[in-house]
């Protein structure tokens, strides 16, 4: 492969994002070197039978190389069936070259040692130089050769041409765990980006409902009756400094959310739960038994809740939510119920992402939401080693009923 070539390559490759690591230059630089070495080898070839010769004798020679030299960088340029055409060509011509100059018999290894560099498979590999070696044979003897010429054939044929395989694989190989390695980066940042969209919807998502919401709430106190302004103004101003409070909760959790860090546990979630169902005037009663999580499910259980609650704000007419955490059959169950009015529920990216959060801890997710009955949320996650969880109280807490 010329220089022109292997920069080529590069561009190529940059442009379709595949990244050239050090180890692939090395391997574009080595396969260049290994050519150019071999080029000027050849010139031997076109050299020695003329130099005792006269001028048009060296014309002749002068000729027969530019063909050479031609087919040598042409078969490197082309690909598919013009290649294939340039490879046949390149093998005639040395078949037609060896009866000009009995010491060219190594220029039967150049053609096969190209081809090695582009031909995979072993077997075709195999086939060409069979096929070769018989026409090899054929000529040696039709020109009433020494046999042992056919035999320094097939040594530099082996040689050269399977050291050219085995360097070409190699690069190949090199090749695919690159593309493999900018696909796992690739695939690495778009889990990461959704991750990302998920934990902000349940945030934020959350947040800006209970803000919206207390907000409204202060506009119709101080728009009712003036006889009762003093008390309206004053539900009015709690209502917006716990917006205010809410707002810069958000602004925490966003922080704590982008450095990694959310770990107040269930019990900080449900209390924050019963302060947002409360502005909407909805009962939460909960029933904690204290069993072993892990941080991993404390997160998953904390962000299913928060979406849970968000949606019964905004949708469920409720005045009750029962919030239940058991341990039954080896397994956790973490439950959200409310009486509200139940109905077809249309899977939107807050459930679509706790769907996938759950799944990714093993557990499994169940939605019931029958016309009028209210609506069900049911997780359930296996138990996992003491090891690797945290101890009831830091959690749960014990049984809390309100």
């Amino acid at each position: 492969m010329n220089e022109r070539r292997s920069h080529a390559t590069e561009r190529d490759a940059a442009a379709s994002g595949i990244r050239i690591t050090d180890s692939k230059r090395g391997f574009l630089r080595g396969r260049l070197i290994v050519r150019w070495v071999a080029l000027l080898y050849s010139a031997y070839f076109f050299v020695l039978p003329a130099y005792r010769h006269s001028f048009a004798v060296w014309m002749e020679f002068a000729a027969l190389f530019a063909v050479f030299l031609s087919l040598y960088f042409l078969v490197a340029e082309l690909a598919g069936r013009r290649q294939t055409v340039a490879f046949a060509l390149f093998f005639l011509f040395t078949f037609l070259y060896y009866p000009l100059n009995p010491e060219a018999y190594a220029i039967f290894a150049y053609p096969f040692a190209m081809l090695c560099l582009f031909v995979s498979r072993l077997r075709i590999l195999f086939l060409v130089l069979i096929a070769m070696m018989a026409a090899v044979l054929a000529e040696t003897r039709y020109l009433d050769r020494p046999f042992a010429t056919a035999e320094s054939v097939l040594l530099y044929c082996v040689i050269f041409g399977l050291s050219n395989f085995a360097f070409a694989q190699q690069a190949r190989t090199n090749s695919l765990l690159e593309r493999a390695n900018c696909e796992i980066e690739r695939l690495s940042q778009e889990a990461e980006r959704e991750r990302i969209a998920r934990d902000l919807h349940d945030l934020l998502g959350h947040t800006l409902t209970v803000i919206a919401m207390k907000l409204d709430l202060s506009r119709r106190l101080l728009a009712q009756d003036p006889d009762d302004s003093n008390r309206n103004l004053a539900r009015a101003r709690n209502e917006i400094v716990e917006a205010e409070q809410t707002a810069r909760n958000a602004l925490t959790e966003v922080r704590e959310a982008v450095a990694g860090y959310r770990a107040e546990g269930l019990v900080a979630e449900i209390g924050r739960a019963r302060r947002s169902l409360l502005s909407a005037d909805v009962k939460l009663t909960t029933t904690l038994a204290p069993v072993n999580l892990s941080s991993s499910q404390v997160n998953v259980f904390c962000l299913a809740l928060r979406e849970a609650v968000t949606n019964i704000v905004r949708h469920a007419h409720a005045t009750v939510c029962r919030v239940a955490l058991l341990e039954k059959d080896g397994s956790i169950h973490f439950t959200i119920e409310d009486n509200g009015l139940g109905g077809q529920i249309h899977e939107g990216n807050g459930l679509r992402g706790m769907r996938e959060r759950i799944q990714s801890i093993a557990g499994a997710v169940k939605l019931t939401s029958p016309a009028g009955g209210g609506t069900g949320l049911e997780i359930t996650v296996p138990l996992e080693n003491e090891s690797q969880t945290q101890s009831a109280p830091q959690i749960a807490g014990k049984t809390d009923t309100l």
